[in-house]
């Protein structure tokens, strides 16, 4: 991959990120996606997070995009709430839960314990890194307190308007917009991305998702993994000077051996 490309895509699972980008950008922060709540909105009757299918319970004689539209019509049963209707109540107001407090509240021992137990739940770890237990323990505690837990490969609707603040903070009145793959990108006004609308409700946005940001001048990159639940920032020192990103949003500053599954590794510290 060209210098070029290092300004536009994350890194592979199992590279350090910082080093794979050759200096393109020298720091990141990851900023964790937040639990929330929706005040008279109770996730019991909402559509709302992942559906895992398991391609080994594929059932005889049925297709594979079949077999999906029957179990997404089995979840919508006894649910009165539909996920773009949860995305957009979030939006406008929803309020945010930090992993700080969900780990001290129900009883994790870390931010990576929980990334733990979130990857779980969607079925995105390996069964030796997966813990069942932790994963239901999450689950019981955010059904008991009617949180809604964060979704993975996306920039969350509660973390769209700060993000757009990131960039106009950053002197960037446009931003281009881009999806996973690169196939279509738009050079758009920063004021349409601080509207109130779901930015994949917007027809002026990707198809398909907007998946990257990223400043005119490549001072600047978010970018959301597949499979992870936090959105990855990358710029280098001068980028970041006075902007107080912690105030933003909860997460860490990554070290330079940090990888995309930073679980597996020694714990950084959330900023304060």
């Amino acid at each position: 991959m060209d210098a070029v490309d290092r300004y536009r895509f994350g890194p592979p699972d199992d590279t350090p990120i910082l080093p794979w980008f050759g200096g393109a950008y020298t720091h990141g922060f990851v900023a964790l996606h937040p639990f929330f709540t929706v005040d008279g909105l109770d996730p019991t009757i909402c559509e709302y997070g992942t559906l895992i299918l398991s391609r080994a319970a594929l059932p005889n004689g049925l297709g594979l995009l079949e077999w999906g539209d029957d179990e997404e019509a089995k979840r919508r049963v006894g649910k009165d709430v539909d996920p773009e209707e949860v995305d957009r109540a979030a939006k406008r107001n929803g309020l945010r839960i930090g992993w700080q407090t969900i780990c001290r509240q129900a009883g994790f021992a870390d931010h990576c314990e929980l990334d733990q137990a979130l990857r779980t739940s969607i079925d995105g770890l390996r069964d030796d890194l997966a813990d069942a237990a932790k994963s239901d323990r999450l689950a019981s505690y955010c059904s008991l307190h009617r949180i809604f837990p964060p979704n993975e490969g996306r920039f969350e609707p509660l973390m769209q308007a700060s993000l757009a603040s990131l960039f106009r903070r950053t002197g960037h009145d446009r931003v281009i917009v881009g999806d996973e793959f690169g196939d279509n990108e738009r050079l758009v006004d920063a004021g349409l991305l601080e509207q109130g609308d779901l930015w994949d409700a917007m027809a002026e946005l990707p198809q398909y998702g907007v998946k990257r940001l990223i400043a005119p001048d490549r001072s600047l990159l978010a970018w959301v993994h597949w499979d992870s639940f936090y959105t990855l920032i990358l710029g280098k020192a001068e980028t970041f000077q006075e902007l107080e990103i912690a105030g933003l949003f909860e997460g860490f500053w990554c070290s330079d051996e940090t990888e995309t599954y930073w679980l597996t590794q020694p714990c950084i510290p959330l900023a304060e």
